[in-house]
């Protein structure tokens, strides 16, 4: 293990000067911490001792204990928080642990699960940082208690590890998701699919605009809905395709819902293969290639996706193997089924 020191101070907005309240809407309280450790990287020198929490990205806080007698899970879930780190730290999501024990009893655990834990943890043995996260939170005094900080330095979620957090973390780390907006969204989404099923096309249309106008970006996926209403289920190409003109003209630094409507596109299910107009799709790639790194599994799947509804087998085989090549462990299975499907159709050629 590589220990380090690090005098971090992360200030407050008004919403916190105003109330000691830590919820879902409040800004993160001060992290002050006096000594950090993270796993040594196998072949990588480290020439300073400072670890920096970056202001502007997303931030998962994994609050946990050491002894028995303080939280008797903790060890259990460090697979799970180092899995997600490993999957979404690729994807801008910085994760972080906090033990409220001294810097010996961290080391002497940590040394337990070392072949595990791949994220940075921090000693809070003066348990500044515990009394301000998590005395003043809903789960005062239960471990382990994770937050999800928005890159705004709002805090977004809190809960324990399990399933919810699994379920929304994708959302969270590109953007979309919000603890009031989303549920807001969701209703608005659940109106707009029941107009659709009756050919109210208008109120559909209607519901997913409001979406965009009051969701602040969260919501910014019913901008592909829209696209699929007008191409699917109007059968109206041409609207579809100006619809998308203005997408990229209001919302072109979402690069995620560039992806998203590229993807649509090229690999929608129920997409008329006369509505697919692939050169849209690779400018769309293109757009979403200028912010997702060369070690996203992401990037080389969405254009193995073009390729393979262009024809272009080979070529999508080819840039599907580097997807599964380049994913997390837990996540190659995902880009495999592609794989799998794109070598099936080149070895019916």
């Amino acid at each position: 293990m590589t220990r380090f020191m690090l005098t971090l101070l992360l200030f407050t907005s008004p919403v916190l000067a105003q109330s000691n309240e830590v919820k879902p809407g409040t800004a993160q309280p001060q992290m002050q911490t006096s000594a950090w450790i993270r796993p040594a990287i196998e072949g990588e020198e480290r020439d300073d001792d400072t670890f920096r929490i970056e202001a502007e990205q997303p931030l998962l806080v994994y609050f946990f204990g050491v002894k028995s007698d303080s939280c008797s899970s903790c060890g259990l879930w460090m697979q799970e928080i180092s899995r997600i780190h490993d999957i979404w730290s690729s994807r801008g999501l910085q994760v972080v642990g906090i033990s409220k024990e001294g810097t010996a009893d961290l080391e002497r655990f940590l040394g337990e699960y070392a072949g595990i834990t791949t994220f940075p943890v921090a000693s809070d043995s003066g348990e500044n940082t515990f009394r301000n996260w998590l005395d003043n939170s809903p789960r005062k005094d239960r471990l382990p208690t994770v937050f999800l900080v928005d890159a705004k330095g709002i805090i977004q979620w809190i809960g324990a590890p399990g399933e919810e957090l699994d379920g929304l973390l994708e959302d969270f780390v590109k953007g979309r998701y919000h603890h009031e907006l989303t549920p807001y969204g969701e209703k608005l989404k659940k109106s707009a699919k029941e107009a659709r099923k009756y050919n109210d096309w208008q109120d559909a249309e209607s519901y997913y605009m409001q979406m965009l106008r009051d969701g602040e970006g969260v919501l910014n996926q019913a901008a592909v809905e829209i696209f699929r209403l007008y191409a699917i289920d109007r059968g109206e190409t041409d609207r579809a395709y100006g619809w998308i003109e203005e997408v990229i003209s209001e919302y072109g630094d979402d690069y995620w819902l560039m992806a998203d409507l590229a993807r649509e596109i090229a690999a929608g299910r129920d997409m008329p293969e006369s509505a697919r107009r692939l050169d849209v799709a690779e400018r769309l790639t293109k757009m979403a290639s200028q912010e997702l790194s060369d070690s996203d599994p992401e990037r080389p799947a969405l254009e193995a996706a073009i390729a393979f509804a262009g024809g272009q087998v080979r070529d999508a085989v080819n840039l599907q193997r580097r997807a599964v090549r380049v994913a997390p462990p837990v996540l190659k299975q995902k880009y495999r089924l592609d794989l799998e499907r794109y070598l099936s159709q080149l070895k019916d050629k």
